[in-house]
């Protein structure tokens, strides 16, 4: 559409019959500390810079500058102008709340979309005459190609609507009847407002279990190698600095080669060798063989001996032939830095070569990736609170007797808060504060050089690199899920799904939490977080809190966990793997009654949606547990005593054989057979008396009657 002659040759921007050039569009917003009123952007510029109403540490400027240059037809670009400074002041609070910093450059595309298409059907922009017909054909427009999602849009259909509302506050007066009878942009759109489903995808097991599991091992066990290696390369690279300062103008490439040979005996002495890259630098291919004559790592010599410039070295014919004399002497060592490398617990090996001036950086990204994932997964924190995190955000309370109790992360909430955030303390567990102190050593010397507080900046030192990580989060994840990949080849460090590598988002950390506290405590990841430990932490001082409707998400991954469970009993069941205990006979029941209904017989495609609503009466009271689950029913309850709550079962007065609510599956079995194990390893010994070993001995034939059924299901 921008092939409109009508937009294609920028002119002066139309007056404004309502606002004066020189509104302050940022009036009435709070404004970072130190910004200048007379700097602020103006109505009638082409360029808004909103970046001093955004107080998140981690907003680039860029993502703020509104630029409605782009727009050619000057009558468009005031509407433009005009519509956008009505979002962000909202004079019709109740009809809609002000536009954020962070949505504006998206929400003037949307308008700009639309003024368009006006063009291109009515020739202009006059709202005025815009009937129903167009604004149908729009709606038609937004959907031929169906690559738009109905959320998507909705926002687009947004903006007609809004152009009615705002009619008062836009030149000419907007559209003059209300679109689409009043309909909601959701309804017009198609979008559903009813359905709790989070469509952010959950990290499978498997894929969590292991990023989890390297991203711990990059905290605890690799992190003080990697922070040690950047103090000898820092401590290098001064001492070089203070070396060559000291030179004579005119050294000769003898005195060079000279230090050279010093320092190499020294290393033949500790049987050490010639230092070469662990991976030549701007290439993907290994470590090159040395008779190729450029695999040596001169960097990091010229480091060593105070050498200005690495082709004194290698472009010395003399001192090559040196270096292949000595290397066929004392041999090569790969990276070549002094920092030892410690053992990997898993291997006993250890876990990298030495660090060499290229591969350093890469160690430090991955162990900035490492940190954000342990913080992101283990606090429940979105990425915006995340990245606002600060040097001493961690605190420790101690008990009386000096043992830790808790620990507090301080942070700011942005979401549905006013745009200066609303400070807030997030409860969490020891490896979140671990992952804090090593980001805090990290990036220390990151924040030093440019003034900046936030912990998650840029590790890369160039001057045109963006201060802060920001929306590199995602792309470091992928990054760190490579590294690990580039180490364990097959099978892939981080399992991957359908075949495919898992494609993370920063979202997705903090629903799969939601859904693994509330609904898998016994998986892969629970022998290396204790979720129950989590849980409790992450919950406690929630309630109240700015921050509390993590405990809210929570609670509805808890409610479609339980559905998803119920429909895999139900499935299960129709596959000839019937539920054990007391309750079964009552599932079985109502799992007759739903493949009755829906007829549900081999070959046919079921209604799923129709099948979750048949099931989730059942969902609502399923209590999913170590040894068996309870479809809570609190009149038949035997754990609930006449003043209990009837609220939920009281797991400590479990009785799971004799209980009318107790069900048990496949999955219980083997806890069971364990206790079994367990009492006939008693019963062999001889420390218990007869009435103990009687006890014992019922208690097993108890339990073997249990999981009889499951074990057997002929019994």
């Amino acid at each position: 559409m921008s092939a409109n002659p009508a937009i294609t040759t920028a002119r002066p921007s139309l007056p404004s019959a309502i606002h004066a050039d020189d509104v302050d569009i940022l009036a009435g917003r709070p404004l970072r500390p130190g910004s200048e009123h007379s700097m602020l952007s103006r109505f009638g510029e082409d360029v808004w810079d909103l970046s001093p109403a955004m107080f998140r540490a981690n907003a680039r400027p860029a993502a703020f500058r509104v630029d409605f240059g782009a727009i050619a037809d000057p009558a468009l670009r005031r509407l433009a102008k005009e519509y956008m400074l009505a979002r962000l002041q909202a004079p019709l609070r109740s009809y809609r709340g002000p536009c954020g910093p962070s949505t504006a450059k998206g929400t003037l595309l949307f308008l700009r979309h639309f003024g368009e298409f006006l063009h291109d059907r009515i020739g202009s922009v006059e709202l005025a005459r815009v009937d129903q017909q167009v604004l149908d054909a729009y709606l038609a427009h937004l959907g031929v190609d169906g690559a738009r999602s109905s959320q998507q849009i909705r926002l687009y259909v947004d903006v007609p609507i809004d152009l009615h509302h705002f009619g008062p506050w836009v030149t000419g007066g907007g559209i003059p009847f209300l679109p689409w009878g009043g309909r909601t942009a959701s309804n017009v759109s198609g979008r559903s407002r009813t359905s709790s489903e989070n469509t952010t995808p959950r990290i499978p097991e498997p894929v969590i279990g292991a990023l989890l599991h390297w991203s711990m091992r990059y905290v605890d066990v690799f992190a003080p190698d990697i922070l040690a290696a950047r103090e000898e390369l820092d401590r290098l690279e001064a001492r070089a600095a203070q070396i060559i300062a000291e030179d004579a103008r005119r050294t000769r490439h003898e005195r060079f080669r000279y230090r050279l040979r010093t320092w190499l005996e020294a290393r033949r002495a500790e049987g050490r060798g010639v230092p070469i890259w662990e991976r030549r630098p701007n290439t993907t291919r290994g470590v090159p063989d040395v008779k190729e004559g450029n695999a040596y790592n001169f960097r990091l010599m010229c480091l060593q001996i105070g050498c200005p410039q690495t082709g004194n070295l290698s472009s010395s014919t003399a001192t090559v032939r040196m270096l292949d004399q000595m290397a066929g002497e004392m041999g090569t060592e790969v990276g070549g830095m002094d920092t030892p490398i410690t053992l990997d617990p898993d291997t006993g090996l250890p876990w990298r070569e030495r660090f060499d001036t290229d591969s350093l950086p890469h160690e430090e990204q991955m162990l900035q990736a490492a940190c954000y994932i342990v913080c992101a997964y283990l606090t429940g924190m979105r990425d915006s609170e995340l990245q606002d995190m600060e040097p001493g955000c961690v605190s420790v309370e101690r008990s009386a007797d000096n043992l830790i109790e808790r620990y507090r992360v301080r942070s700011y909430v942005y979401k549905h808060r006013e745009a200066a955030g609303v400070s807030a303390d997030w409860i969490t567990i020891a490896p979140v504060a671990r992952a804090v102190e090593a980001m805090e050593a990290l990036s220390r010397r990151a924040r030093g050089d440019r003034d900046l507080r936030s912990l998650w900046v840029s590790l890369k030192p160039w001057d045109w690199t963006a201060d802060y990580l920001a929306a590199q989060a995602s792309p470091i994840i992928k990054m760190f899920r490579d590294g690990l990949d580039a180490k364990v080849v097959n099978p892939p460090a981080i399992p991957h799904v359908d075949g495919r590598a898992w494609h993370f988002s920063t979202r997705q950390f903090r629903r799969t939490i939601a859904w693994y506290i509330a609904n898998r405590p016994f998986g892969v990841i629970a022998g290396k977080i204790q979720y129950k430990h989590a849980s409790v932490a992450m919950f406690e001082g929630y309630a109240g809190a700015p921050h509390g409707d993590f405990r809210r998400a929570v609670e509805q991954e808890r409610a479609l966990g339980q559905l998803d469970d119920v429909v895999a009993y139900y499935e299960a069941y129709l596959q000839g793997d019937e539920p054990g205990g007391p309750a079964s006979s009552r599932l079985k029941q109502e799992f007759d009654h739903v493949r009755d209904t829906l007829g549900d017989l081999p070959g046919r495609i079921l209604d799923q949606k129709r099948l979750r609503t048949m099931l989730s009466h059942l969902g609502k009271t399923l209590h999913v547990g170590f040894l068996n689950d309870c479809f809570f029913e609190p009149a038949s309850a035997l754990c609930l005593r006449p003043d209990d709550k009837p609220v939920a079962p009281v797991i400590s007065r479990c009785s799971p054989e004799r209980c009318p609510n107790s069900c048990l599956t496949s999955r219980h079995v083997a806890p069971w057979r364990a206790s079994i194990e367990d009492g006939e390893r008693l019963l062999q010994g001889n420390t218990l008396s007869a009435v103990q070993q009687v006890a014992i001995a019922q208690d097993n034939d108890r339990k073997r009657r249990l999981i009889a059924h499951l074990e057997d299901p002929t019994v």
